[in-house]
């Protein structure tokens, strides 16, 4: 019985790792494209003494460039960053995201352009959280000065996976 229950186990490692995250399981080529998601997100920021709350929403879409021992390098292709009734488009031109695979963790930056043509610069951090079959949940943060110079306390839950 304990020998059919661990061959069970292994037979379910096996699958789980067959369709993982390829940035995790080191199957990544330069050229490949991912997408983030938002799952959940929330904004605050204090105004005159009084919190403003709102949802988020962060779409992302990279494609990797380097691929390194240590290191993944991604263009950034292309995206939003949605909060307090404001969509901020990315300057694909601008951004680049690093994802450390020692730590699993993440960094995006580059400059968004606000809906009056304003720009202003994001930088999101990341740390993966579950890698689970064709991708990996994660949680993200941002410190955002807006363009009227509001600061805003950024957090996300997401998921990143290869599209094809």
């Amino acid at each position: 019985m304990l020998l059919c229950l661990l061959a069970l186990c292994l037979i379910a490692l096996a699958a789980v790792l067959a369709f993982a995250d390829s940035i995790v399981t080191g199957d990544v080529v330069v050229g490949d494209r991912y997408a983030i998601t938002t799952m959940s997100g929330e904004a605050r920021a204090l105004v005159s003494g009084s919190w403003l709350v709102s949802p988020v929403d962060l779409q992302l879409r990279v494609q990797v460039t380097y691929v390194g021992p240590h290191s993944i390098i991604f263009r950034v292709l292309s995206g939003t960053i949605q909060f307090n009734g404001k969509v901020y488009s990315i300057v694909a031109s601008g951004w680049r995201g690093d994802y450390n695979r020692d730590s699993n963790t993440c960094v995006y930056q580059g400059p968004v352009v606000a809906l009056n043509g304003q720009r202003t610069f994001f930088i999101i951090y990341g740390i993966d959280t579950l890698h689970v079959q064709r991708g990996t949940y994660m949680r993200m943060s941002s410190v955002f000065r807006d363009e009227d110079r509001t600061v805003w306390r950024i957090d996300l839950r997401t998921y990143r996976f290869k599209i094809h």
